[in-house]
């Protein structure tokens, strides 16, 4: 990452008729809670499940084949540990000052509400898979977010739009490989990804369009919100 490309992107947003977030677990991992991890903070929530039932992660948990009262008492302790005990992050201010004024949306297959939690409006997002208390694939409310997403890149397939990727895998599927076909189809949109150096994956179709900004995600968006 260098300044130019800060530039480069920072420019691209700031003159954006709208933006488009989309969010995977590296934006997750960046303001320190890991889905996958058996680290101290697992072990501070969720230790007596590990001893009673060989729970290694939070994913782990979240899919096992628990007794009724178990699971209930894990998801208790899981919003205990995400939304009761969450008091905001640096990263979604920084995306707040972003997005300040601007058309937005939000597409994220992180299931920890964060997005809200962070006053993100709930109507301007899409929980790809879910959530983890109370938003299920497929259910009324999980297809008007896909329905709500669909409308937003209609209205702005015209328009100077920016999609700004965080912490996407490279070979994402699910989101990140559908939302390049779409900047590769849509000459005004533009790409702009943050993410570590061996995620970074921007097909040639799209290069023109992209600014890749390889490196920390906390410290790229903080250079993002900050005036030279």
């Amino acid at each position: 990452m260098i300044l130019s490309e800060i530039q480069t992107a920072r420019r691209l947003l700031q003159t954006a008729d709208a933006i488009l977030i989309s969010a995977s677990n590296g934006l997750s991992i960046s303001e320190g809670y890991n889905i996958f991890a058996n680290n101290a903070a697992f072990r501070q929530y969720f230790g007596e499940f590990n001893r009673q039932y060989g729970i290694t992660s939070i994913l782990q948990g979240a899919q096992a084949m628990l007794p009724a009262a178990a699971h209930q008492q894990f998801i208790q302790q899981l919003h205990r540990y995400m939304i009761d005990d969450y008091h905001g992050a640096d990263q979604f201010r920084q995306l707040k000052q972003l997005v300040a004024g601007k058309d937005y949306f939000v597409v994220t297959s992180n299931a920890d509400q964060h997005f809200q939690q962070n006053g993100f409006a709930p109507q301007r997002i899409w929980e790809v898979e879910g959530n983890f208390f109370n938003l299920q694939m497929q259910s009324p409310e999980w297809q008007a977010q896909q329905q709500a997403c669909q409308e937003f890149i209609q209205s702005n397939a015209d328009r100077h739009l920016v999609q700004l990727e965080l912490g996407i895998g490279a070979q994402n599927q699910l989101i990140k490989r559908p939302l390049m076909q779409m900047v590769e189809t849509h000459p005004k949109w533009h790409y702009i990804t943050l993410n570590l150096p061996a995620e970074i994956n921007v097909p040639a179709a799209i290069a023109g369009q992209s600014v890749a900004l390889a490196g920390d995600l906390t410290q790229t968006l903080a250079h993002l919100v900050k005036e030279n």
